[in-house]
This record gives C-alpha cells, sequence and structure tokens, in this order.
C-alpha cells in the first residue's frame, strides 16, 4: 500500500496531545517524519516515544518572542527544509464581558494569532513548493457565543489571516487553509479556567447544542490534517474545513 505522505516533512505545533497529538501520529503513519512543539518538556519526551523513530521534539512556547526562530533552526538542521506546517498550538480561556483585561486579550491573541504568524515567516526560506500550511481555528470564528469573545475574536483573526497568507504565497506554490473544529475532547476544555461544576455544565451544553449529540474525536480531525497534508488537496487554497458535528450548519 502507498503512503501518501511518504517521505514528507512536516512540523506540527501543540502536538503532545489531543488534535495535535492525534494529527502527528496519523501523518506519521502515512510516511511522514515529523518534529512536534509543546509547552511542557516530559511530556514533548512521551509524545515523541509514543510517536516512534520518525518523530523529534521540540520545547518551546508558540508565544515567546524566540519560538518561531528556534523552531525554523530546529527544522533546518533536522529536515533541511519543510512540507508541511500544521500551526496548531493554541489557547482558550473563557473570558466573559465585563471580566475582560488588557493582559488576558494579549495573552491569547500572542498564542493564537501572532505565534502562528511569526512561525509562517520564519519558516519562509524553508518551505518547498508544493507545500502545505494549515491552522486549527473553531467553528467559533463564525459563531457568537458568550464568554468566547477574545477566543472566537482571535480564531476569525486567524482566519482572516490563511486567507492572506493563501494569496500571498500561491506564487511560490505554497498553498495556506484551515481545520475548523467544533467540541473536541481534549484537555483544552480543562484549561479554560471554570472549576469542575460550571465546566460540566458548559460541557452538557455544549453537547445538547451539536446535532450528533457528542464531542468530537482527536482522530476525526486527524484525518483533514492528513488531506490537507498530502497532495490530494492540492487545488486547495484559503479554504476551511469545518468539523463539528453539524454544529454550525443543522
Amino acid at each position: 500500500m502507498t503512503l501518501v505522505l511518504q517521505n514528507k516533512k512536516a512540523l506540527i505545533t501543540g502536538a503532545t496531545t489531543g488534535i495535535g497529538y492525534a494529527s502527528a501520529k496519523a501523518i506519521v503513519d502515512e510516511g511522514a517524519e515529523v518534529i512536534i512543539t509543546g509547552q511542557n518538556g516530559e511530556r514533548v519526551k512521551a509524545a515523541v516515544a509514543g510517536l516512534g523513530p520518525k518523530a523529534f521534539g521540540v520545547t518551546a512556547a508558540s508565544q515567546d518572542a524566540d519560538t518561531p526562530a528556534r523552531i525554523a533552526q530546529a527544522v533546518e538542521d533536522r529536515f533541511g527544509s519543510l512540507d508541511v506546517l500544521f500551526a496548531n498550538a493554541g489557547v482558550c480561556r473563557l473570558s466573559p464581558l465585563g471580566q475582560i483585561d488588557a493582559h488576558a486579550l494579549a495573552q491569547q491573541m500572542a498564542t493564537n494569532v501572532t505565534g502562528p504568524l511569526l512561525m509562517v515567516q520564519a519558516l519562509l526560506p524553508l518551505f518547498n513548493r508544493g507545500a502545505s500550511v494549515f491552522f486549527t481555528t473553531s467553528n467559533l470564528d463564525r459563531m457568537g457565543v458568550p464568554g468566547m469573545a477574545i477566543y472566537s475574536a482571535t480564531k476569525a483573526a486567524l482566519r482572516s489571516l490563511a486567507r492572506t497568507l493563501a494569496a500571498e504565497l500561491a506564487d511560490q506554490g505554497v498553498r495556506v487553509n484551515t481545520i475548523a473544529p467544533g467540541p473536541i475532547e481534549t484537555a483544552i476544555l480543562g484549561k479554560t479556567g471554570l472549576g469542575k461544576e460550571d465546566l460540566d455544565n458548559m460541557t452538557a451544553d455544549i453537547r445538547s447544542a451539536v446535532p450528533l449529540g457528542r464531542f468530537g474525536k482527536p482522530e476525526e480531525i486527524a484525518g483533514a490534517a492528513v488531506f490537507l497534508a498530502s497532495d490530494a488537496s492540492s487545488f486547495m487554497l484559503g479554504e476551511e474545513i469545518t468539523i463539528d458535528g453539524g454544529r454550525c450548519n443543522l
């Protein structure tokens, strides 16, 4: 059986758990070598061990100013060039109006928007012709959900950024797209800042609003990541693949 990503070189940020890890596993299983990033060194090591000999890790926080240059250097040292960038690292904090401060706004913007933009810029000299870049956005980039003003705005900004970069990089043969998950069973749910009871209530409300009646699984996003990483998506540019159990459409 032919592996659809044979000989591809990929970088996935925020890939120690959840969508990032599931996507890294699927991409490695299809023949690619991959560099993953994460903030916690022990989790990076554990993820690399789980992914096997085609995986390598870099410990880095996506919001740090020196991270894009460090990761670009790691990619150049290990691979020389790059075929796939999945900028998946992100942060979600519940931010009800009246409780928003400049620090919370800046933190989420730095991680969810500034980090991916500067990562693409740092990697620009390394992209092979035909390379695929894609971001994790969210179905909230088109929905109004109370308490999610900052997070939704950052994902909408990232969606807009993808369109602009798609136009800028098209002549270089680099295509840029996005994946917009709905509610997915990942560790990010526990990082919203809510207590257990409030978190349980919120997840129950979300589940009831999804036509399929459940949260998605990281592996259900990983399939889209493999598609965008592969040449099968070669005619896609500036698009968003929404995977949210029908939440936005039904």
